[in-house]
């Protein structure tokens, strides 16, 4: 079945629908391997501390599948939509996806029980304190019961991991199923839903409760409109969930609903900011996402047609801000971690990088780096790396658990061959302290936007380089590495950056026109260190440096960076 969000609602409560379905896939069980349930239990997890007391929840779609998985020997819908082809492979190893964006690890199956545990190291450490479900439902019709089994292999492994959860119900598959001869009774069929609920997900440890009730979203409604409806479906709860609609839809659920979640809608933040200040509904959950970039046109989906840019991590920090500011938020969804036929993934992309994760720890004051999320993409490559050595894998589950008890040293020594610390390859000038030497820049139309200075003070010497122009401008300011041995290498540097960026980020490349692996760089009013992604150098060489394009005539936009490494591990 394709992709179910119907219901795209802005301030005025616009409405717009994504109509049609593919014919059903086989629904074959998953292996053991895949289930998520035989990992050795981890020691007793840790919360991650925050400075910022609000709830995190991340909103993740439990919907990929790979031949491996799918029981069909098929890619998933949700990875090929109508036209691509995922066995179609590049010359940099992409696969062709049904998405404009890229997952740093490779599109997986949501039901992989390494993807599960690397998703939710990377949530905790990124500051995320539960996961918020997309649900399908007990219907067993097109791909729904993957879906759930995907939904439940990953609620399965929360608690060991430290976070909690709840679930985001999708009513309108019943209409689905039901227009499609799968199901005779909607009614029917939804009161097996909430009975689902009280019986499998409301009563488990790790629910999360809000007002001393299970949390229950509800993306609409879109099937049950009436408050009788949600009055009948709801009689045999006790007690009664808090229960969100989507925003200005809870009318429809009358005295059932607590209150209403924000979403996202081409109005940005003029209607977030409506939500939050002038909308009188009892609780609010907010919401943080990092922009709107369909595939659905070129996927040969029918669906939304307007976008929002990224604009880099901005648009992430923006939404970010709104939510933890306001005063009438106690809790925010992440929208989403995963989406990617939408755009609007936070997890790790080749595009992106850890950019919104990094983003997310310095703005909820987690006292952890990229470094942490780097070593939680290095014990899912192992758990690949040594798929059926039992040896192995018993040490791997042992760095897990270090992982969830917030001992990072004792992973980092498993992890990394005894935790080496890894080895310092000499830069050229890397503090800037002599001009620009060692250093080239390019720019497409020769403008003198890099250079070396002294202004506001340097991380470290005197100097630092700066990308700044009152005009708009686009800079590539690079050191070219040569005779080095085999291995993996990062880039490590500290940097300054305020103003509106295109893009900004600090990157590193095998060959000049290579793709690079890079970070994007977010706003920080004080030097802040950030660090590439690992890249594999098998020819000896590497462009080390920062990209950067400012699109506006701004003189407020500016990069500050400085001593700058490169780390062989």
């Amino acid at each position: 079945m394709r992709r179910r969000r119907l219901l795209w609602l802005g301030m005025a409560g616009a409405l717009a629908f994504l109509v049609g379905c593919n014919p059903p896939t086989p629904e074959e069980s998953r292996s053991p391997d895949e289930a998520g349930t035989s990992r050795a239990p981890a020691a007793a997890p840790v919360r991650v501390p925050k400075t910022v007391g609000k709830k995190v929840y991340a909103h993740v779609m439990p919907w990929f599948e790979t031949p491996a998985s799918s029981g069909n020997g098929a890619w998933g819908i949700h990875w090929t939509m109508a036209n691509q082809n995922p066995n179609v492979v590049d010359g940099s190893g992409r696969r062709q996806i049904a998405s404009h964006y890229y997952p740093l690890i490779g599109p997986y199956a949501s039901g992989d029980k390494d993807v599960i545990e690397y998703q939710l190291l990377l949530m905790k450490y990124a500051g995320v304190d539960g996961v918020l479900v997309d649900w399908p439902g007990t219907v067993n019709a097109w791909d729904y019961a993957k879906n759930r089994q995907n939904a439940d292999a990953l609620i399965a492994r929360t608690a060991a991991v430290g976070l909690d959860f709840a679930l985001v119900y999708e009513d309108h598959n019943i209409k689905l199923a039901f227009d499609a001869g799968f199901i005779s009774n909607k009614l029917a069929a939804a009161q097996n839903d909430i009975n689902a609920l009280k019986n499998q997900y409301f009563p488990q440890g790790n629910h999360i409760k809000v007002n001393n009730a299970p949390l229950l979203l509800v993306f609409g409604p879109q099937t049950f409109q009436s408050p009788a409806e949600w009055s009948n479906l709801f009689a045999p709860l006790s007690p009664k969930p808090t229960f969100l609609t989507l925003w200005y839809e809870s009318p429809e659920a009358g005295g059932n609903a607590s209150g209403e979640y924000a979403w996202i809608y081409s109005d940005f933040t003029a209607g977030l900011n409506h939500f939050y200040n002038n909308h009188p509904v009892p609780l609010k959950l907010g919401v943080a996402y990092p922009g709107f970039h369909t595939f659905y046109s070129a996927g040969g989906w029918g669906g939304p047609t307007w976008s929002l840019p990224h604009n880099g991590l901005s648009s992430f920090g923006q939404t970010l801000d709104l939510a933890k500011n306001s005063g009438s938020v106690n809790h925010i969804q992440l929208a989403t971690w995963n989406d990617y036929g939408e755009g609007t993934m936070l997890e790790p992309t080749r595009e992106f990088g850890y950019g919104f994760l990094t983003t997310l720890q310095q703005k909820l004051g987690v006292p952890y780096s990229q470094r942490e999320l780097e070593l939680i993409n290095t014990l899912y490559q192992q758990r690949k790396q040594y798929a059926g050595n039992a040896a192995k894998q018993a040490e791997l589950d042992q760095a897990f658990s270090y992982l969830v008890s917030l001992q990072v040293t004792q992973a980092a020594n498993i992890l990394n061959g005894g935790g080496s610390t890894p080895t310092s390859i000499p830069l050229t000038n890397p503090g800037f302290e002599s001009g620009m030497t060692g250093w080239a820049t390019w720019s497409p139309n020769g403008t003198a936007a890099a250079f070396s200075e002294t202004y506001n003070g340097a991380q470290a010497g005197a100097y630092h380089l700066t990308h700044w122009r009152t005009a708009p401008f686009e800079a590539w300011t690079y050191q070219a590495v040569s005779g080095l041995a085999p291995g993996n290498y990062k880039v490590r540097a500290w940097v300054r950056k305020g103003g509106d960026f295109e893009f900004a980020r600090l990157q590193v490349q095998t060959c000049g026109g290579c793709p690079p692996v890079f970070t994007l760089l977010g706003t920080y009013g004080g030097w802040t260190q950030v660090e590439t992604p690992s890249i594999s150098v098998t020819g000896g060489f590497l462009e080390v440096g920062f990209h950067s394009r400012a699109p506006a005539a701004n003189g407020a936009s500016f990069i500050h960076m400085d001593s700058v490494e490169l780390l062989r591990q």
